[in-house]
C-alpha cells in the first residue's frame, strides 16, 4: 500500500511554527473546539486532534483520519490511523525509504 501526501505550499524545510501554520490552514479540526498537538520526529511532524475535556461524551473524535503527518522536506500532508507518534514516525520512515510515499501534484477532488 502506498501513502499519498498532498502539497501545501509550505516554506521548507518545515519547522514547528510552519507545521502549526500548515495544520491551521489545511487540516480543519474534525470536531469544533478541538485542540491540536504537534509532535516533531526526524522526517516530519505528527498532528493530533485532542478532544477538549468539556466536550460532550456523545461527540468523540472520530477514529482514523484525525492524525496527520506534515513532511519536513516538502511540507506535504498525509493522513494516518490513530497510532502513537513513535509508531507513525517509524512507518513514515519505512514508506519514504521504500518509495511508497507519493507526493501528489494536487489535493483530491472533494467529491
Amino acid at each position: 500500500m502506498d501513502i499519498h501526501a498532498y502539497p501545501t505550499g509550505a516554506h521548507t524545510p518545515v519547522d514547528r511554527e510552519e507545521a502549526a501554520r500548515v495544520a491551521a490552514e489545511h487540516l480543519p479540526a474534525e470536531t469544533p473546539g478541538t485542540d491540536r498537538h504537534i509532535v516533531e520526529f526526524a522526517d516530519g511532524f505528527t498532528v493530533f486532534d485532542v478532544r477538549p475535556l468539556h466536550a460532550p461524551p456523545d461527540r468523540p473524535i472520530p477514529v482514523g483520519g484525525s492524525v496527520h503527518v506534515i513532511d519536513k522536506a516538502t511540507g506535504a500532508v498525509s493522513y494516518w490511523p490513530t497510532y502513537p507518534s513513535e509508531a507513525i514516525a517509524a512507518q513514515y520512515a519505512l514508506m519514504r525509504e521504500s518509495g511508497r510515499l507519493i507526493v501528489e501534484e494536487s489535493w483530491p477532488d472533494p467529491d
